[in-house]
């Protein structure tokens, strides 16, 4: 915990800037979900077979899906939320121009009595 999930049209030019991205979600992240850097897991998701809008060829998307162990307050969710939009247009904005791209998140729970997770 948490898990985050970054799905992308994969036509966009940003596959190189999603771990650094990434990285810095697990850093900024952190103190607002109270959780430790360590904790985090991203996986990076090229999508192809998208349809948006009207289907031009120019639109695309970056979904970012996280999801935290429930408990957090609504507060918390709106400020992950928050920081997870400003990090996405600080490190993506520059490198998608010429398309119309959608940048999404949405906060998840993850229900603690369901949750399993074994370190080695």
């Amino acid at each position: 915990m948490p898990q985050i999930e970054i799905e992308y049209s994969a036509t966009l030019p940003i596959a190189d800037a999603l771990p650094d991205l990434a990285l810095e979600m697990h850093h900024a992240l952190a103190p607002i979900a109270d959780t430790a850097v360590a904790s985090f897991k991203t996986r990076l998701s090229p999508l192809s077979g998208l349809v948006i809008g009207d289907g031009n060829p120019q639109n695309a998307m970056v979904h970012v899906d996280v999801r935290l162990l429930s408990g957090r307050t609504d507060a918390v969710k709106q400020a992950v939320g928050q920081k997870v939009q400003e990090l996405l247009l600080a490190h993506l904005a520059d490198r998608v121009a010429g398309s119309s791209v959608q940048f999404t998140t949405e906060i998840h729970d993850l229900d603690r009595g369901n949750y399993h997770k074994t370190v080695l």
